[in-house]
């Protein structure tokens, strides 16, 4: 049954509904069985339609979702109490999930869907891996060695099983030795990748290594550009994404235009300038068509996403091109 309020775009984006949804004019506007993105939801919105609660139903990705996260929780408990990765299980249980996840046209619904789960470092792990799937793509990576990045991305903070849990989940200022604590999450993780049976090392360096910084700001070695690994880096830049885009009992999350802004900028100083750049592109490219909000207020429609600057598109604005690139005192805002 519809109703005239609308209910939060966080409670159903993700969800599939189950019955045909039309206006008040009796149209069809959204067909049985449509997994919900923003922009079903915009359209209910704007429309002030509502759903009930009978009117969706967890979608077969949800469902992949929740038992990706069952799983990749259930196998964190069992490290942190026998320090042993179970990696056959990881490759022939989760890894597939993951791979079917990441494998759907629209991630931002997934991603959203992700945030209503409580256990950050449980997501945040599957974020990042369907996250470093297309980063490896956007790359060249195929066959054997995207699978072995993604791998990479669900075991990069696996070290964090043996940091203490009250010090990952605190919600106030970490004190200078409980950031010490939360930085050897780094160490843990090599070793504990290093120490299992058909993990690659640089698998293993992925979890050392991805909070190392081209600059030299990072940790646990100050490592910079050429003294880090190339999986390092794809692994870094889905890290950082990820977290900006998750809410944490410390802060909002931060919208994914105004992420994407952010980690370009983060592309000339402390993440690897090419893999950032590919992947912000990447994502804005599946953008264009779409219709925006700029920060003046104006509406239009991305056209054109530049390689050298793939957060700043070319919009049209009411048959006006306006390269974001270039007009420095306009900015994207929205992306409807």
């Amino acid at each position: 049954m519809m109703k005239d309020s609308y209910v939060s775009r966080y409670r159903r984006e993700g969800m599939r509904v189950n019955r045909n949804v039309y206006n008040r004019q009796g149209a069809l506007i959204i067909p049985a069985f449509t997994l919900l993105s923003s922009k079903e939801i915009d359209l209910l919105e704007h429309l002030r339609i509502g759903l009930d609660d009978e009117d969706v139903e967890p979608g077969a990705v949800v469902e992949l979702v929740d038992s990706a996260i069952r799983e990749i929780k259930l196998t964190f408990e069992k490290i942190r109490h026998s320090d042993r990765i179970p990696y056959d299980d990881i490759r022939r249980s989760i890894l597939p999930k993951v791979v079917q996840i990441s494998e759907q046209t629209d991630l931002k619904p997934i991603f959203i869907y992700l945030e209503q789960h409580d256990d950050y470092t449980y997501k945040h792990s599957i974020g990042v891996a369907m996250l470093a799937r297309m980063i490896g793509n956007a790359n060249g990576l195929d066959g054997e060695e995207l699978q072995e990045l993604m791998l990479a991305g669900l075991l990069h903070d696996v070290g964090k099983t043996k940091v203490s849990p009250f010090v990952l989940n605190k919600p106030d200022k970490l004190t200078a030795d409980e950031f010490e604590q939360i930085k050897r999450h780094t160490v843990y993780g090599y070793e504990l990748i290093a120490g299992t049976r058909g993990i690659s090392r640089r698998q293993a360096l992925a979890a050392l290594q991805h909070h190392e910084r081209e600059d030299g700001s990072g940790y646990p070695n100050g490592r910079k550009s050429k003294d880090i690994d190339p999986y390092s880096k794809m692994i870094a830049v889905a890290d950082v994404f990820h977290a900006m885009i998750s809410k944490r009992v410390y802060k909002e999350a931060v919208p994914f235009h105004k992420a994407l802004q952010a980690l370009s900028e983060l592309a000339y100083g402390s993440l690897d300038p090419t893999i950032t750049l590919r992947f912000v592109k990447q994502i804005m490219d599946l953008a264009i068509g779409n219709r925006v909000v700029l920060s003046n207020g104006l509406e239009g429609k991305i056209i054109l996403v530049s390689p050298d600057a793939p957060a700043q598109p070319l919009v049209e604005v009411n048959g006006t091109y306006i390269d974001l690139s270039k007009e420095h005192t306009i900015g994207l805002e929205r992306i409807i």
